[in-house]
């Protein structure tokens, strides 16, 4: 247990940020990081890298715990400072005072002063799950037109979404003592932010206790479904002969639709399909498209000698993988290109292999299009994916999927190899598909919309 505090302390003094952070989750691992000190250098890391409000969280989990620990006091005063929160500094800093005195680790912390925010400007925070990538883009576009907008993810992958506060809930039960803190925690939020906007059916707890409290607050609340939290497969099957879900369990899901919606009157979906699920529910549903930053995706229009097919198998069953394997495997032998599933990498390193692709196949069963055809159009490259007649009559009519099913998809895949000359303008379609209907700027305009409309009523 010394050890790894006197080398961490060592790791931030010299500035060897990726070190402390291993040892941290090393310290962690071993099960005996259940003192003060582990949060105050979590918090003191936090600090050093620019994440304050993820140094507000570690410090308030420690707090929890050590309430009475000077350093952590100490520590969470001047985080607070840091954070726009000062009202709830002085307090801190009085329970932490003489903690300079102390026996614990001691850093020199970089000196940061905050700004008053303007007037009037809207404070949301949106949580707890992160949807590709999708909390966070729209914090993103959010702060371009003025708002404060934070994330907290309870669930971080591989993928490695940036979030501004981060508590991984991924091994945790939902039990009466887990949920009582989190509770907690969203009171301790609550006075920081004005609106909270909720991703794939969850709240702060793991139980939904946490609603009354918010809406007995006064605090307006959003949902934001993404699919496979509201996906009824007799709804879907009646419009796509393809179907297939995730979750079968349609009882929980229009459970939880009906539980949530008590006390949430907004929500956010995507497009048609997503809507048909829960029109029934929310006095209020906004369909909002999903958004990626457009500069962050470079169009690449060449094509390879040797075509380069590319897939993400995430949800092998709802992608179709067998299907789309089954025709690679009848089509290799005739036809002279590269096929590559992509898994377990970082977002940034799936990015940079669609850019080399001259193919992407997405998905054969869903029958509308998500987040990973987008990014894929925004590259300019061609996609395969099922859009049932539904969808197609939902979709704007210049949509340039290349639409297949696990019916035709050996057969539309072999045109597509034998006419690769096709491929290139159909790209070039789909970027600019992206920029009309999927451009951060412009979607999360539409999003600080609903909320004015919330806070203003």
């Amino acid at each position: 247990m010394k050890d790894f505090k006197s080398d961490i302390i060592h790791c931030l003094e010299q500035k060897d940020w990726n070190k402390a952070m291993k040892r941290l989750k090393e310290w962690e691992a071993d099960g005996s990081h259940n003192e003060p000190d582990f949060y105050f250098l979590q918090a003191s890391l936090s600090v050093y890298l620019g994440h304050d409000h993820n140094a507000w969280l570690w410090l308030w989990r420690g707090l929890d715990l050590f309430p009475d620990n000077r350093s952590l006091n100490l520590l969470m005063g001047k985080v607070c400072l840091r954070t726009g929160r000062e009202q709830e500094s002085a307090a801190y800093l009085q329970k932490g005072d003489g903690a300079e005195t102390e026996s614990g680790p001691k850093l020199d912390l970089p000196v940061h002063e905050t700004t008053e925010p303007p007037a009037g400007q809207i404070r949301v925070l949106q949580g707890t799950m992160e949807i590709a990538n999708q909390m966070n883009t729209l914090a993103k576009g959010l702060s371009q037109h003025g708002a404060l907008a934070h994330t907290l993810n309870y669930y971080p992958y591989y993928l490695n979404y940036a979030a501004d506060y981060t508590w991984s809930l991924l091994k945790e039960r939902n039990t009466p003592a887990m949920n009582a803190k989190l509770r907690r925690l969203a009171s301790d939020l609550l006075p920081s932010y004005d609106l909270f906007h909720f991703h794939f059916g969850t709240s702060f707890t793991l139980d939904m206790s946490d609603y009354p409290i918010l809406k007995q607050a006064g605090k307006p609340m959003i949902m934001h479904h993404w699919g496979s939290d509201v996906r009824l497969y007799s709804t879907l099957a009646k419009t796509n002969p393809y179907a297939v879900v995730k979750t079968k369990n349609e009882a929980r899901i229009r459970y939880h639709l009906k539980r949530i919606s008590q006390y949430v009157q907004h929500c956010i979906v995507a497009d048609m399909e997503l809507y048909e699920y829960v029109k029934d529910y929310y006095e209020h549903v906004h369909m909002i498209p999903t958004m990626i930053q457009l500069d962050r995706y470079i169009p690449d229009y060449r094509s390879n000698e040797k075509p380069l097919i590319v897939h993400a198998p995430t949800s092998p069953g709802i992608k179709g993988t067998r299907h789309i394997l089954k025709a690679v495997e009848s089509l290799k032998e005739k036809y002279d290109f590269h096929f590559q599933l992509v898994r377990g990498v970082s977002h940034e390193q799936a990015k940079k292999i669609y850019q080399k692709a001259d193919l992407i196949i997405d998905q054969l069963h869903i029958g509308s299009y998500g987040l990973f055809a987008v990014e894929s159009m925004a590259m300019g490259k061609p996609v395969i994916c099922w859009v049932s007649d539904f969808m197609k009559e939902h979709y704007p009519s210049e949509l340039p999927l290349i639409r297949a099913n696990p019916d035709n998809i050996t057969e539309v895949f072999e045109n597509v190899l034998k006419n690769r000359d096709m491929l290139p303008e159909i790209g070039q379609k789909g970027r600019k598909y992206a920029e009309v209907h999927h451009d951060m700027v412009k979607n999360s305009k539409k999003m600080l919309a609903v909320y004015q409309t919330l806070l203003s009523g």
